[in-house]
């Protein structure tokens, strides 16, 4: 599964993201508006999911399928020397399986931690 890393310099930034950002389904499933801050990184993968992370912390993170949040973590954590987070509570399953802490945060979010040796 190939995921795209971009930021707001990227040619087809907002071609790709644009759906992303104007998404009610997306914001639905993960009770969070999705937005480009200065200096957020973006992962996507077409039309199943996408994430962004600024200065070591998770800002957004949608998943269509637990295959898709994977490899969205996967591509985070190799840009990364931690990584932490409040993320919908969906996939946390992911989450654990790729080492992360998991703690509860409130109804429909949880937080999480992945501290590199």
């Amino acid at each position: 599964m190939e995921v795209l890393r971009l930021d707001r310099s990227s040619a087809e930034f907002y071609a790709l993201m644009g759906p992303v950002f104007g998404s009610r389904a997306i914001e639905k499933a993960t009770h969070d508006r999705f937005f480009d801050d200065e200096g957020k990184r973006w992962y996507y993968v077409a039309g199943r999911g996408a994430a962004s992370m600024c200065n070591g912390s998770i800002r957004n993170f949608w998943a269509g399928d637990g295959e898709c949040a994977s490899a969205l973590l996967r591509a985070m954590l190799e840009d990364s020397h931690g990584l932490c987070g409040v993320v919908p509570r969906t996939h946390a399953v992911e989450f654990e399986r790729l080492g992360f802490s998991v703690s509860g945060y409130k109804k429909n979010f949880i937080e999480v931690c992945y501290e590199k040796d």
